[in-house]
């Protein structure tokens, strides 16, 4: 095995993420550190010493793998960001539409603080997607002052309010419900879908979010 393959082997040993983004990265790599051996061998080198001076120019693999590591972070995070986006509105849409289908006449009229805790329930869950919005746009703006660590941070700390405003939605929805009325979350056998629909999805954005810190 030559230098530069040992290299990347060592590099992709060391980064963990989505299989695409690493690839991405790694063929990135594996582009510059031709490119930089052919300079070399066009200098008058062979193709072994090329390649050694090629991957030393290039870094310890330990910290291109930090810096490519942050990378896959930020590609990942943004992409469960643009998930929280598409889907809380979606489930709130489906959830409307449903409710309208529903008979609660059965039920009777619930209290003022059940309304009050529904309430609540609502602005966070519309406040979730509008948060990851904006750091999405604040990612966009550092970016094109600085790179890396910053923008990293920002998604990062955009992903984890965005993903903790939808929780406590779900739990407060689901709480009041239940403290009032368990019944009343099986009304119809479309609410109950599309209630258990938003749990599992909420999961899903909580392990994603936090399956990349165990890893980064």
């Amino acid at each position: 095995m030559n230098a530069i393959e040992a290299y990347l082997g060592e590099l992709d040993g060391r980064l963990r993420g989505p299989s695409a983004a690493k690839a991405d990265l790694l063929t990135e790599a594996r582009d510059g550190l031709v490119d930089a051996a052919d300079a070399y061998r066009a200098g008058g080198a062979d193709q072994a010493e090329a390649e050694r001076r090629a991957v030393a120019d290039f870094g310890s693999a330990d910290l291109i793998a930090r810096d490519y590591q942050a990378e896959l972070g930020l590609r990942r995070d943004i992409r469960v960001l643009w998930e929280l986006i598409a889907g809380v509105p979606l489930l709130i849409l489906a959830w409307d539409l449903a409710r309208v289908f529903a008979d609660w006449s059965r039920l009777g009229a619930p209290p003022s603080w059940y309304h009050r805790a529904i309430g609540v329930a609502d602005t966070l869950a519309a406040l979730s997607p509008a948060v990851a919005i904006a750091g999405l746009l604040a990612a966009r703006l550092l970016s094109r002052r600085t790179a890396g660590p910053p923008v990293a941070r920002a998604v990062s700390w955009t992903l984890a309010a965005a993903v903790g405003l939808n929780l406590v939605a779900v739990a407060t929805y689901g709480g009041a419900t239940g403290l009032l009325e368990p019944s009343r979350l099986l009304v119809s056998v479309p609410c109950a879908v599309l209630s258990g629909t938003w749990i599992l999805f909420s999961m899903r954005l909580t392990v994603a979010a936090r399956s990349w810190r165990t890893t980064a």
